[in-house]
């Protein structure tokens, strides 16, 4: 399964929070991270990130992206992302989430899904909700299994 356990870096850039604004980096192996249809016929373009594959003390602890359809080379506004960061100080916020396939939440953003060569990669740009609105926005590299 070319989706399962793949080399993975994160860059999340958090700005219009005014504890954790900041950029935060991680490479660490995905559980899953590419298309990922759960044998549904409507995800049969759907992609997922699940990072990391293990608990490290990583500046980026978690990174869940799911949207039923995400072609290379396509942009969508429909999709959900959670978001978990470290601080430099070791603080653990609380996750960061942009629920844009759920338009009640107020949530909006778009995710946009690049493949070159074996690569897939994943800029996602959204406003997530804690308590205020906070800028997110994620940049995902999925490389090759070894």
């Amino acid at each position: 399964d070319t989706t399962a356990l793949r080399p993975t870096d994160v860059v999340v850039t958090i700005t219009k929070d005014t504890h954790y604004d900041g950029v935060y980096r991680a490479q660490a192996t995905s559980i899953a991270c590419g298309k990922l249809d759960y044998m549904l016929p409507h995800r049969a373009n759907a992609f997922v990130v699940d990072f990391p594959d293990d608990n490290t003390n990583l500046a980026v602890t978690a990174v869940a992206f799911d949207a039923d359809t995400l072609r290379p080379g396509t942009i969508t506004n429909s999709f959900y992302v959670k978001v978990a960061v470290r601080t430099p100080s070791g603080g653990t916020p609380p996750a960061f989430v942009v629920r844009a396939n759920k338009p009640a939440f107020a949530e909006p953003g778009t995710a946009e899904r690049f493949k070159a060569a074996s690569r897939d990669s994943l800029v996602i740009v959204g406003t997530a909700t804690s308590g205020t609105k906070v800028n997110v926005k994620v940049t995902v590299v999925c490389h090759p299994q070894p």
